[in-house]
C-alpha cells in the first residue's frame, strides 16, 4: 500500500491519545499481534492515526478500506445477490487477525433510505458470519464511535458536529478502570433478585422484577473473561451496565424523554405501556411510522421487556447518538433481547432513554435525578 501525504512528517495528531488508549488499554496489543483497522472515507485520518501507533507498538498492521462511493453505486445498480459477500481471503485476514480496530460508517446514513432497507441488509448480510467467526477466533475489537461523528449524520440529526466529536474524544479518554469501578457498583444492585422501579418527573412510573442474572458491563476492555464470554467486541468510548430482567414481568408506564435515531430521522415521544407483563401501548409524537412496519410484520416475544441500561461514563453527554452510557443515563428496551442472553428471540426491538430517572432496586437508590446514586 502506498504512503499518501496526511499531514507533515512527524505531525501530532488530535486521535494520537485515543488510538494509544486503545491499543494499550483496551486491546492490550503485543509487539508482532496482528491488527486490522478497517474504515470509510471520513474515518481515515483516525484510520491513519491507528496504523501508525500500531506499527509503533510493534504490531503487524493491515488497513481495510471501503469507499463509500462505490457502496452506494453497488447498492444502486447491483441486485442484492452480488452485494454482502466476503471471500476466502478476507476470511483468512481475520482468522490470522489477533485484534480489530473498526471506524464505523457510512458518513451519510439518509442514503440507506433512499436504496431502501432490503438493499442495505444485502450489503450488511455477512455481519452475523463476522461476528461468528470472531468470537470462535477470540479476536480482540474495538468499534471507534468516532466513526459515527459526521458531517452528513449531524446535519439530519441536528447535531453540532464538533460539540459532538469533541464529546466522544472526551468521553474515549477516561480511564477504563474508572468505568469498572462503577460498573461494579451498580452491577451489585442490579444481580440481586427483587423489584426494580424507574420513576420520572414526566409520567414514568414503571416496575419489573430482576431475577439474579449476570449483569453486563461494557468498559471498554476486552479481557479474557470476555472472550470466554463471547463479548470480543467493545465500544469506544465505552460504559454501561445491563441486565436481563424477568422478560413477563413488566409493570406501568414509560415516557422517554430521548429520539431514536433512525437512518437519518428521529422517532420522538416514544412511550411504552405494560400490563400483566405485556407491552399492551406503545406510541411516538413523530415518526411513529418508521417502527410500526417492523411492529406489524415481527413475530415472537415482541411486547415482552427486553433489558435496562445504565449509564457509566462520567464524561459522556447526553444528546447526540451515545445516549446510553452517559452516567446515570437509563435505558430500557422492548422485544429482542438474545444479544444479552435474553430469552426473547423476535425481529421487533424498541428501547430510548430516560435522562433524569430515579430508579431504586429493593427501595435503594441506584440513580438519583439522572445521577448514579452509588
Amino acid at each position: 500500500m502506498a504512503a499518501s501525504p496526511a499531514g507533515p512528517v512527524g505531525s501530532m495528531s488530535e486521535y494520537e491519545s485515543l488510538a494509544k488508549n486503545v491499543i494499550k488499554k483496551t486491546l492490550h496489543v503485543k509487539p508482532k499481534e496482528n491488527v486490522i483497522v478497517e474504515c470509510w472515507n471520513h474515518g481515515l485520518p483516525v484510520a491513519a492515526e491507528f496504523v501508525y501507533q500500531l506499527r509503533a507498538a510493534g504490531a503487524h498492521t493491515m488497513l481495510l478500506f471501503e469507499d463509500e462511493g462505490t457502496v452506494w453505486r453497488s447498492m444502486s445498480t447491483l441486485p442484492k445477490s452480488k452485494l454482502g459477500h466476503v471471500g476466502s481471503h478476507e476470511w483468512k485476514a481475520v482468522d490470522e487477525a489477533d485484534a480489530y480496530v473498526f471506524i464505523p460508517g457510512p458518513a451519510d446514513i439518509t442514503k440507506i433510505r433512499e436504496f431502501g432497507m432490503d438493499k442495505w441488509n444485502a450489503y450488511t448480510g455477512y455481519n452475523s458470519d463476522w461476528y461468528k467467526r470472531a468470537r470462535k477466533n477470540r479476536l480482540r475489537g474495538a468499534r471507534i464511535s468516532l466513526g459515527y461523528a459526521s458531517q452528513p449524520r449531524a446535519a439530519a440529526y441536528g447535531f453540532d458536529l464538533d460539540a459532538w466529536r469533541a464529546m466522544l474524544l472526551d468521553a474515549g479518554s477516561v480511564d477504563p478502570a474508572e468505568i469498572v469501578r462503577r460498573g461494579r457498583k451498580v452491577a451489585s444492585l442490579l444481580s440481586k433478585k427483587g423489584r426494580l422501579e424507574i420513576s420520572a418527573p414526566n409520567g414514568t412510573r414503571f416496575s419489573c422484577d430482576l431475577v439474579g442474572r449476570k449483569v453486563g458491563i461494557d468498559d471498554g476492555v476486552v479481557s479474557e473473561e470476555d472472550l470466554d464470554d463471547g463479548e470480543n467486541v467493545t465500544n469506544v468510548p465505552a460504559g454501561e451496565a445491563y441486565v436481563v430482567p424477568d422478560e413477563k414481568s413488566g409493570e406501568g408506564t414509560i415516557v422517554f424523554d430521548r429520539p431514536v435515531p433512525y437512518v437519518g430521522r428521529l422517532i420522538r415521544g416514544i412511550s411504552v405501556a405494560f400490563s400483566d407483563g405485556r407491552m399492551t401501548k406503545w406510541g411516538a409524537t413523530e415518526n411513529a411510522d418508521l417502527i410500526q412496519k417492523d411492529w406489524d410484520e415481527a413475530k415472537g416475544p415482541k411486547d415482552r421487556l427486553g433489558f435496562i441500561d445504565i449509564g457509566l461514563n462520567p464524561r459522556a453527554r447526553q444528546g447526540f447518538l451515545q445516549d446510553v452510557i452517559a452516567a446515570g443515563n437509563v435505558y430500557v428496551s422492548v422485544g429482542d433481547n438474545d444479544e444479552v442472553h435474553g430469552k426473547n428471540k423476535t425481529d421487533f426491538s424498541l428501547g430510548s432513554s430516560i435522562t433524569n430517572a430515579t430508579v431504586t432496586v429493593n427501595g435503594k437508590p441506584l440513580v438519583t435525578n439522572g445521577a448514579l446514586a452509588t
